[in-house]
C-alpha cells in the first residue's frame, strides 16, 4: 500500500521504537507499520504539535503496547502486512472502544467493507478512514479531536 502514504513533512526528527517501559511525558500517537512511510509521513507535524510518535512493528505485541503506552490515536494501513487494519482494530477494541483511530483503506472495496464490517462489529466508536494518507490540515484535525478528547493536548480550544 505504498501509494497511500505521501510525507507531509515539516521538519526531520528522528522516531522511536514504542517500548513499553519508557513514560511519555508529551501526548503519543502510536503508529502500526511494516516499514517507515507512515510514520515519517507525518512525524513533521507530530513534532510540530509537541506529540510524541512511536511506531510498532508485525513483531510486537499490540495489545502490550496500547495498554503500556497509552497513546491518544493509533495510524494504520488496513492491509498492513504483518499487523493489518483488522487485526488493528479488535486489539483496539479490547483495549479501548474510543481510541481514536485513522486506518487507511485504500480504494478496494472489499478493504473498506472489511473495516466498516469490523467497526460495526467491535463497536468502535472512533476510526476515521481515508483510502490514502490525507492532507495535512485533516491530519491536523484528527490529532486535534483525538487530543481533545483524550484532554492531552494544550493547543485546543475547549
Amino acid at each position: 500500500m505504498n501509494d497511500l502514504v505521501e510525507p507531509v513533512r515539516l521538519t526531520s526528527a528522528p522516531r522511536r521504537q514504542a517500548a513499553a517501559s519508557s513514560p511519555h511525558r508529551m501526548p503519543l500517537v502510536l503508529v502500526v507499520e511494516d516499514g517507515v512511510r507512515l510514520s515519517e509521513a507525518i512525524q513533521g507535524l507530530c513534532e510540530f504539535l509537541r506529540v510524541d510518535i512511536a511506531t510498532i512493528g508485525g513483531e510486537d505485541d499490540l495489545a502490550r503496547t496500547l495498554r503500556d503506552s497509552r497513546p491518544m490515536a493509533v495510524l494504520a494501513e488496513m492491509d498492513g502486512k504483518s499487523q493489518d487494519g483488522g487485526y488493528v482494530m479488535m486489539r483496539i477494541a479490547e483495549h479501548d472502544r474510543t481510541l481514536p483511530l485513522m486506518l487507511l483503506t485504500g480504494a478496494d472495496p472489499s478493504l473498506i467493507g472489511a473495516a466498516e464490517a469490523i467497526e460495526e462489529l467491535c463497536d468502535l466508536s472512533a476510526v476515521t478512514r481515508y483510502p490514502v494518507l490525507p492532507a495535512i490540515g485533516e491530519v491536523v484535525e484528527f490529532l486535534f479531536r483525538a487530543g481533545q478528547s483524550g484532554s492531552c493536548l494544550g493547543l485546543m480550544p475547549a
